[in-house]
């Protein structure tokens, strides 16, 4: 090659590098840094995607977008929340794995009528990579959600009075709720003048008064209220939500089995009612026993017809649980693993031999059954108490402490959020 030609290779090399770099440069600032989040960039093209996607979201429920650029405001704050969830996630080793991003996708596709594959494809057939996309998406919010319930929810305290706040609440909402009361009316005539209101006032005030100190609530009806059941000692029988008068109901909510209400006015006059009972009809009571058990080996336990004397001295000695607890030092050549898990707590009927439930049915608390021979020996069962559990009542309470705790932690995940925003480094660039 002549020098000539050299010169003019190496000057053409170098306007090609040139414009390469030039181009190089300008695709740079086309994409450049939208915001920094501790050691995290979010750059424009990210910003731009996600503000166009929540455009076509608003605009297929309808919802105008009249300020693009307040939006895009919005969605960078959305951006810089997500990116420190993740990186609060990372920091406590919070992960989501394959098969709970797979069972979240297959849900889904059920709720659609569609197999995991139908679901796929159709992903991919609306926008290129789409299934990937939305896996992406199934696993950042099933990581968000371990975060939002290691860092709030499972902090949310629940109060007992909450609880009770809740259910009677919900038995006061619930149809399936019949209530007892008994009532005591004293009327009011049509345009009462004020002294007859304060004639039949002091009247119910009076009887309220004889209540607190002991007297009959249905003897007091029969001789002084003028309701329609009055002869029947005020005793409205068992009545469903909906056929309570809707006065009653504020009164209600505050009253324990047992208990006189307040005064109440309403248009006929003052009312005085006692709540006799209040029953779920979907209750489901179970006999529940408090168990302890000691296994005595014996290798031919079996084939005795007559308990040891052993045996009996401690069925017939043997009276509180601390003394049924103290077996193990009694007989401290049985291996401890034998009646490591002694203390069997409460157990329904259903989950007992038909033979032993008999027997508890029969005992008085704080007692030990009939010794049972077994193979491994006898085993005795000591009953520490005993009582009609209602499984319906246990779910409900379970399902309020979930519910209150989720309304108190959605409360608080807002500030939590901002917080954990107030914390971070965040240098916005647009």
């Amino acid at each position: 090659m002549t020098s000539i030609a050299k010169k003019l290779f190496y000057s053409l090399s170098t306007t090609l590098l040139l414009l390469v770099s030039t181009n190089s440069v300008a695709e740079q600032l086309l994409d450049r840094v939208a915001a920094i989040v501790n050691d995290q960039i979010i750059l424009q093209s990210e910003l731009d995607i996600k503000t166009r996607e929540t455009v076509m979201d608003l605009r297929a429920k309808n919802i105008p977008v009249s300020n693009v650029r307040e939006l895009q405001d919005k969605v960078l704050d959305a951006l810089i929340l997500e990116l420190l969830q993740k990186e609060r996630a990372e920091q406590l080793g919070l992960s989501v794995t394959d098969e709970e991003v797979n069972e979240q996708l297959t849900q889904i596709a059920t709720k659609n009528k569609l197999s995991l594959l139908e679901l796929r494809n159709r992903l991919n057939a609306d926008q290129r990579g789409g299934f990937t996309a939305f896996r992406e998406n199934i696993e950042q919010q099933l990581l968000i959600q371990k975060l939002r319930q290691k860092e709030v929810i499972s902090r949310t305290m629940v109060t007992e009075d909450e609880i009770n706040n809740y259910l009677q609440r919900s038995r006061l909402d619930s149809s399936n709720t019949k209530t007892r009361l008994r009532h005591i009316l004293i009327t009011l005539p049509e345009s009462a003048t004020t002294a007859q209101r304060q004639e039949a006032r002091n009247e119910i005030d009076s009887i309220a008064k004889r209540l607190q100190t002991g007297e009959a609530f249905d003897q007091l009806a029969v001789r002084f209220s003028k309701g329609s059941k009055a002869l029947q000692g005020g005793d409205l029988g068992w009545l469903q939500q909906e056929q309570l008068p809707t006065f009653f109901s504020e009164a209600l909510q505050d009253l324990d089995i047992g208990e006189v209400s307040q005064v109440i006015t309403s248009p006929s006059g003052f009312h005085l009612i006692k709540l006799v009972n209040r029953v779920d009809e979907r209750s489901q009571l179970v006999k529940q026993f408090k168990l302890h058990r000691f296994i005595v080996l014996s290798g031919d336990a079996e084939n005795m017809t007559v308990l040891p004397a052993s045996i009996q001295d401690i069925v017939d000695n043997t009276q509180t649980v601390e003394a049924f607890k103290a077996l193990g030092q009694k007989f401290a050549d049985i291996p401890k693993e034998v009646n490591s898990k002694g203390d069997l707590g409460w157990i329904a009927s259903n989950q007992l031999p038909p033979e032993l439930i008999s027997n508890l049915d029969s005992m008085t608390v704080n007692s030990i059954a009939t010794p049972v021979a077994t193979d491994q020996g006898w085993v005795l069962f000591y009953l520490e108490d005993k009582r009609d559990f209602d499984e319906n009542q246990a779910d409900i309470e379970q399902k309020a402490i979930q519910e209150i705790r989720m309304r108190k932690a959605n409360e608080t995940f807002e500030i939590w959020l901002r917080r954990l925003k107030d914390e971070a480094f965040i240098d916005i660039r647009i």
